[in-house]
């Protein structure tokens, strides 16, 4: 009798086996689904997360370009007053009146502002000349200059970082 109960339990054991082989198989498929499901959302979190990196990367730098246009334009429409002024310390002469004093105070408190801002001026005499941001309107020989030397400044260039908010206007020589 002994026998015959261990004959009669294996065909259930066997069948508990494939049945629990059968759960495993499907537990293991759900898994793998799992997984990939679980990749394409981390892989779609990734992409989401770059393109929040680069949208606040792309607003900063929009914003700064912003503002230096806000700036330039703005120092843009106070050059001829910062134009007037030199031109008029120059017409005063060499005398130190108080006129003259003024005026200088005046034109370095201008200066000190524009500074300030990130405003440089450029175009001095004895520079040399560069077509990017120098606009040459009279040229002149001389031996004793060196090549393509500026001569003369008849107005002042300005920037504000590498944007030219107006070229320097000069006379070349050679």
């Amino acid at each position: 009798m002994a026998e015959d109960q261990v004959l009669n339990q294996e065909p259930m054991d066997i069948e508990k086996q494939q049945e629990n082989n059968t759960e495993l198989d499907d537990l293991k498929k759900e898994n793998e689904r799992l997984q990939k499901e679980l990749n394409i959302q981390k892989d779609l979190f990734l992409r989401v997360a770059a393109e929040y990196d680069n949208y606040r990367k792309r607003t900063e730098r929009d914003s700064l370009l912003i503002y230096n246009d806000a700036t330039a334009n703005a120092i843009e429409c106070m050059l001829t007053v910062a134009d007037s002024l030199e031109m008029a310390s120059k017409s005063l002469g060499g005398t130190q009146s108080d006129y003259q004093k003024g005026l200088e105070l005046v034109i370095n408190q201008l200066n000190a502002s524009f500074k300030k801002l990130g405003v440089e001026s450029f175009g001095s005499i004895g520079d040399s000349f560069n077509p990017d941001i120098h606009n040459a309107i009279a040229h002149a020989e001389d031996e004793n200059a060196g090549e393509n030397m500026i001569a003369e400044v008849f107005q002042k260039g300005y920037k504000l970082g590498d944007k030219i908010i107006r070229h320097a206007m000069v006379k070349v020589v050679n």
